[in-house]
């Protein structure tokens, strides 16, 4: 068995083997997700190991490149995503060795470390494997409507093209980015990321509400049992823009439109320089998903310990 990275051509084999290996009950398996996650990502090329036997791909594992700022920090990380075996392959120690060696490759490129959020069955093995838990990510939340609407696709469609992600960006300027002055470590923001992140996902719909040179916010509708649950992925003002209410009332208009169930957040470094959030949300409570980190080339990791100094936003912890 040896192992490679993947090339363009590998692709058709790659999407094959998911769909074998996991399936799409989660997301499609197709040629044009698996280029927009791992090749046109603004960060870089992920990093895509194969493991071949006799010609045929039996496994794969992928790391996606991206980046965490603050005023003083500057890292370069990859996210531990796809990985894929071969049922017939199963039990041979190849997502360890996969793992292992993309590790390796990305500690002697320079990458400072490596993050991820893994299901409860493959917790133990990133564990083992030198992982450790950062904890849960914080989240802020709040109560929506007290009329709160049932959910339903078509509503959500609609509220979706009333604040059209792809109008929203498009007011901003191609050059347009947001300084790194926090003390807390973030995804950086500029046009480039909200494009690739929100606008071109093939995976899932967002919504905007932007006013160049003063604030935006994106946000997405999920299912909360029979209701809605207005999460917001991306919140900020932008630099001496220091009157919050103007936001806070363009994000009041937007609960009153939707009437979800609950409104969640994440920490918002990047609105009001993180000294105020947005009205209406208490916290943070320790309710998003349990995330695990390792070091890399960076060897403390104690400000992504306990998130004491890491303020990653809700969409930039989904899984996509």
């Amino acid at each position: 068995m040896i192992i490679r990275q993947s090339t363009k051509e590998d692709l058709t084999h790659i999407i094959a083997l998911l769909k074998q290996s996991i399936g799409e009950a989660l997301t499609p398996k197709t040629e044009a997700y698996f280029l927009w996650k791992h090749e046109k990502n603004p960060f870089g090329r992920s990093k895509v190991l194969l493991a071949v036997e006799d010609g045929r791909i039996v496994g794969l594992r992928a790391f996606m490149r991206w980046s965490w700022e603050s005023k003083t920090e500057n890292i370069s990380a990859v996210r531990a995503v796809d990985t894929a075996t071969d049922p017939h392959f199963q039990g041979k120690g190849i997502f360890k060795k996969l793992t292992l060696q993309v590790v390796d490759e990305c500690k002697v490129e320079g990458t400072g470390m490596v993050f991820n959020s893994p299901n409860p069955v493959s917790m133990q093995g990133y564990l083992k494997m030198g992982w450790s838990i950062a904890g849960r990510l914080p989240l802020y939340l709040g109560r929506g409507s007290l009329a709160p609407r049932f959910f339903s696709l078509e509503k959500a469609a609609a509220f979706y093209k009333e604040h059209s992600i792809d109008t929203a960006i498009k007011s901003l300027k191609s050059s347009w980015a947001l300084p790194g002055d926090s003390i807390f470590l973030h995804t950086p923001l500029d046009y480039k990321y909200l494009s690739w992140r929100y606008r071109d996902c093939p995976v899932a719909t967002y919504g905007a509400v932007i006013e160049p040179g003063k604030f935006g916010f994106i946000f997405r509708l999920k299912k909360l049992n029979r209701f809605i649950e207005l999460r917001i992925c991306e919140i900020w003002t932008e630099p001496g823009f220091t009157d919050p209410r103007p936001a806070k009332s363009a994000f009041k208009k937007l609960v009153k439109m939707i009437r979800p169930a609950m409104v969640s957040c994440g920490a918002s470094p990047l609105f009001m320089k993180g000294k105020k959030h947005i009205t209406g949300l208490i916290g943070p409570f320790k309710k998003g998903p349990v995330i695990t980190i390792r070091p890399l080339a960076t060897d403390n990791l104690n400000n992504f310990n306990k998130f004491s100094k890491w303020q990653p936003s809700l969409g930039s912890m989904e899984l996509f």
